[in-house]
């Protein structure tokens, strides 16, 4: 898994049935300190996350055609599986996604999309 955050959308008019629908989103690679590791990667989203926000990327391409449930495969390698609230460790020293400050130290922890279940015939 990777670090990132999101800089921009991805529109693509043509292509691959396995994207309709989907949200591709530009993601610049980071250390966990919050700074630019260099290279970028254009990730489907599955949680929901915006333009600024810290995300965590998965990008094993069997994986991540689980992740969205593709059963028959397709060019998809890499989904954003969740949005970083904190990094904690001693690389870490960035507030992760809300704050954008560079100067606070922190704890780990990762929003996932969360489903609530429903009861039987609701």
């Amino acid at each position: 898994m990777k670090l990132a955050r999101v800089v921009g959308t991805v529109v693509s008019t043509i292509n691959a049935p396995i994207f309709d629908g989907r949200t591709l989103l530009l993601c610049d690679l980071v250390e966990p300190s919050g700074e630019a590791s260099g290279g970028y990667l254009i990730a489907v989203d599955t949680v929901g996350a915006g333009p600024g926000e810290l995300v965590l990327i998965l990008d094993e391409g069997t994986s991540a055609r689980q992740i969205v449930g593709e059963k028959n495969g397709g060019p998809l390698r890499t989904v954003i599986v969740g949005i970083v609230d904190e990094v904690a460790g001693p690389a870490s020293v960035a507030r992760a996604s809300h704050a954008k400050a560079a100067d606070h130290p922190v704890a780990a922890k990762s929003r996932a999309r969360r489903v609530r279940p429903t009861a039987p015939g609701g």
